[in-house]
Parts: structure tokens; C-alpha cells; sequence
């Protein structure tokens, strides 16, 4: 009988996607796999040969679906000046939801009842609950974080500083977990609360403690660090069939080439501009020579300005086939991880608006890198948006950094060591897979 892989994850793109592929290929290698996840990701699981389990966690007080949650946690969190505030947003939003995650995934593991979890790293009621079934699981991260910490004489996971720091930000480089700990703590007790309520259990086990991990990026990205056996650095995860384009928008593209080129405009699902940043953001890409493609959720796209006719808007665009195509000259992104190592990938410089989590120390890590230059969502102007741009395709230097960038990822192992990792697993325990 064919061993059941099942995977979990938050309904949100950036999660999902290095899942969804890896789940992908288990198909293909023979595998039983289902994919648990909200009915709003139906169609991302669509002809992948996954079987889809829908799951849909609500608030009991509201009656409000896990993705009405995120959107307002996150909408607040995007414009929120302290890194470390949005942090703490986002653990509370998570702490709202944790008893109706784990009270609805319990019937659904329990129905099934697979050989191997795989559980995206920020569903922690699903690891909780997979110990309290005695179920194995690996987590799934597309970053390192602080699962693994670097030196302090390195930035530490959660700050935006350069490798370069200065004298003041070493200081409070060093100073930072301990300065953090009271401001953290007492949502962290309240976590960890509603986790006992949930487990009837008096001492909790860390959920990351020991457990496999497969981390979907590389070193060059990440701050080289020694890894424990546990942790597995694969590189970046992508499907080994890019989804196409439409005709439409391929027609466009290459009408694109006989120009200046296409500059490509992502922020995700969940990053929420103010209109004084899309403002910002037209009117330094407007009479540069440049196409515009810019990927704006439907439910975004009424803080646009009036637009010129260079621009072009799209609720989603298959990200891949975008990044990979040659009329795209940079990319104006977020800094989510799968976005950098999609950019990085397909030799793509990168203009960094990040807004929340990961996002901060990513793009410093890319700009230490010489592949990127970032933007303050708190305070920029079309004046800087056009500058950037155009240093960022006239300085030779971008570019040789992002195709030597692009040959690292390209032998990392990627998709085929994640799933090698997986059968390692269910045919008896982690090893260190070279």
C-alpha cells in the first residue's frame, strides 16, 4: 500500500507554494499525498494529482474565516513603522486562531491518519497536535530565521541592518533578545496558554525542537552558520513545470522587448499599500521607457492612480513564467523568500519594498548581496523609486551579482533533495543528506 504524505498549510501563497511543488512531485513518485489547506486554495491543488482536503478554521466569537483574520492583522501590520510591533501583531492574530486550528484539524488527522506530516512552519497547532497523535512531521520553511541563529556579530533574524553595521546598531544588535524578551513575553505566555487549554497538559514540547526541517533557500541568501542534522537547506523549491502564460499577456511581453523592457511590480497577497506608495511608485516608473506589470490584488487596485498607458494590471500572474521571460528587467518586490529566490533565480535585480516579517532582514540580506536596492515604506519618492531603477539596470555590477547568484541556486538541489528528504524520512528517520 502506498505510504500517505499529508501536507498543512496556511492559505496563503507565499506559504504554499513550495509545498504545493514538493507535494507535486511525491505524486510523481508514487506517493499517496493530500494537501489540507482553506477552500479558497482549491484551485492552486487543481491537476497537481494532490487530493485536496478542505480546512477551514473560524473564530467562534465572529464567525470569521481564517483569511478574514489575516487580512485585517496583516492590513495594520504592513504600515506598522516597528519591526518588532508587526511581530508581535502577527502572534497575536496567530493566538486567535489556535484553538479553532486545532480543534477542526483534529478530525481531519484523525479520519486519516498519514504516515508523514508535512506542516508549514507557521502552523503550530498542527505540530502540537501531530505530537499529541505520536504522527511524524517535517517543517517546512522557505527561511531559516531563528530556527537557527547566526552569531550576534552578524544582523540578527528580525532587524534590517547591513553586514556593514555601524557601532550604534552592533550595540543594539547585541542588546536585541534581551531588550525583546519583556516586550514579547506576555504574549508568548498567553500562546503558550491557549496551547495547554488545547493539549491538557501541564509542560509543553517545543515544536521545532529536533524536528526535521527542510528550509526551501540557500546560503548567499541566508547568512552562512553551521546547520544541525535536523535542518536541511535545499535550496529553492520550484514546480518542474512553470505554469504558462496567457496569450494576451505573452503578446505583451514580447511587445515589451522592442522597448526599453518591463519592469515586473509584486507585493504579494497580503502587503496593503497606502495610496501615497502606489502614487510614489507610478509616477517613478511613468516616461522611463519601461513597460509596467504590476500583480495587484482586485481588493488593492482602487489606491491606484490614474495610470498611464505603459502600465499594465493584473489581479495574478503566474510569477515564474513572469520572472523567467526576457522583456522583464527588474523586479520591484516585497522581499517574501519565494519571490527573491524566483527573482535571483532568473537573474533579476530586485527594487526591496518590504513591509513585515521576514521581509526586513531579507531584503538587507539581498541588498549586502549587490543584487538590490531597498525603499523605506515608511518615507520614499518617485524621485528615489526612478533613481533606484536605473542604477539598479545601468551599474553592470547588478547584474553580474544576480547571474552569479543565479548559478548558486541553481545547485542547490532543490526540489529533488526535498523530496529525497520526505522518503528518507518515512522509510525510518532524518539523515544528513549531502
Amino acid at each position: 500500500m502506498k505510504k500517505h504524505v499529508m501536507f498543512v498549510s496556511l492559505p496563503l501563497r507565499g506559504h504554499a507554494n513550495q509545498m504545493i511543488a514538493l507535494a507535486q512531485e511525491l505524486v510523481a513518485r508514487g506517493y499517496q499525498v493530500s494537501f489540507v489547506i482553506s477552500e479558497e486554495a482549491r484551485a492552486w491543488i487543481a491537476n497537481t494529482g494532490v487530493h485536496f482536503i478542505p480546512w477551514e478554521p473560524r473564530i467562534e466569537t465572529t464567525n470569521e474565516k481564517f483569511s478574514d483574520t489575516t487580512k485585517s492583522v496583516w492590513q495594520r501590520v504592513c504600515q506598522e513603522p516597528k519591526i518588532w510591533r508587526g511581530e508581535r501583531m502577527m502572534l497575536n492574530g496567530l493566538i486567535a486562531l489556535y484553538v479553532p486550528m486545532y480543534k477542526t484539524l483534529t478530525p481531519i488527522f484523525q479520519q486519516h491518519r498519514p504516515d508523514l506530516l508535512v506542516i508549514d512552519r507557521a502552523v503550530i497547532p498542527a505540530m502540537d497536535l501531530a505530537q499529541q497523535m505520536n504522527l511524524t512531521y517535517i517543517i517546512q520553511s522557505r527561511f531559516l530565521g531563528n530556527f537557527v541563529p547566526t552569531s550576534s556579530k552578524y544582523p540578527r533574524f528580525g532587524t534590517s541592518y547591513s553586514l556593514n553595521m555601524n557601532l550604534w546598531q552592533r550595540c543594539l544588535n547585541f542588546f536585541r533578545p534581551y531588550w525583546l524578551l519583556p516586550q514579547f513575553l506576555p504574549t508568548l505566555k498567553k500562546l503558550n496558554q491557549v496551547r495547554r487549554q488545547c493539549l491538557e497538559r501541564k509542560k509543553l514540547d517545543d515544536p521545532f525542537s529536533q524536528r526535521p526541517m527542510i528550509v526551501g533557500t540557500a546560503f548567499g541568501i541566508e547568512i552562512p552558520r553551521p546547520l544541525p542534522p535536523h535542518v536541511q537547506m535545499v535550496g529553492p523549491i520550484f514546480p518542474k513545470n512553470v505554469e504558462p502564460l496567457s496569450p494576451s499577456l505573452s503578446k505583451w511581453l514580447e511587445e515589451g522587448e522592442e522597448s526599453t523592457g518591463v519592469v515586473y511590480i509584486a507585493f504579494g497577497t497580503l502587503a496593503t499599500l497606502e495610496p501615497w506608495q502606489a502614487k510614489a511608485l507610478v509616477e517613478g516608473l511613468t516616461d522611463t521607457g519601461f513597460r509596467v506589470l504590476w500583480s495587484l490584488p482586485k481588493n488593492q487596485q482602487h489606491i491606484l492612480p490614474s495610470l498611464p498607458s505603459s502600465f499594465r494590471i493584473e489581479q495574478f500572474v503566474p510569477q515564474q513564467a513572469i520572472l523567467s521571460h526576457s522583456s522583464v528587467r527588474a523586479f520591484v518586490s516585497h522581499c517574501g523568500m519565494n519571490s527573491i529566490n524566483e527573482a535571483l533565480y532568473w537573474e533579476k535585480p530586485i527594487l526591496a519594498l518590504p513591509f513585515f516579517g521576514d521581509q526586513h532582514y531579507n531584503s538587507a540580506r539581498i541588498v549586502d548581496l549587490g543584487v538590490a536596492l531597498k525603499l523605506n515604506k515608511n518615507h520614499f519618492d518617485s524621485a528615489e523609486v526612478r533613481r533606484k531603477i536605473d542604477t539598479l539596470l545601468s551599474i553592470p555590477s547588478y547584474k553580474d551579482a544576480t547571474r552569479q547568484m543565479s548559478a548558486l541556486l541553481k545547485n542547490t538541489g532543490g526540489l529533488d533533495k526535498a523530496a529525497d528528504i520526505v522518503e528518507t524520512t518515512l522509510a525510518g528517520g532524518i539523515r544528513h543528506i549531502s
